[in-house]
């Protein structure tokens, strides 16, 4: 259950990261496009060691 929970954490995270990036797109803003990736890219990295960490830490 703890997995499926995780997955959909990580797949929401991708989703709201490449509809944002499309968005930001369509304006043109580039550099705060690339600035804004650049974070949820980040946070994602972040969150995946979170993960990782709770995990080993159960065993």
């Amino acid at each position: 259950m703890g997995r499926f929970v995780d997955l959909v954490d990580v797949l929401v995270l991708l989703v709201f990261d490449v509809v944002l990036v499309l968005v930001l797109f369509e304006f043109e803003l580039v550099v705060f496009e690339l600035v804004v990736f650049l974070f949820l890219l980040l946070q994602l990295l972040v969150l995946v060691q979170l993960k990782l960490w709770n995990r080993s830490s159960r065993l």
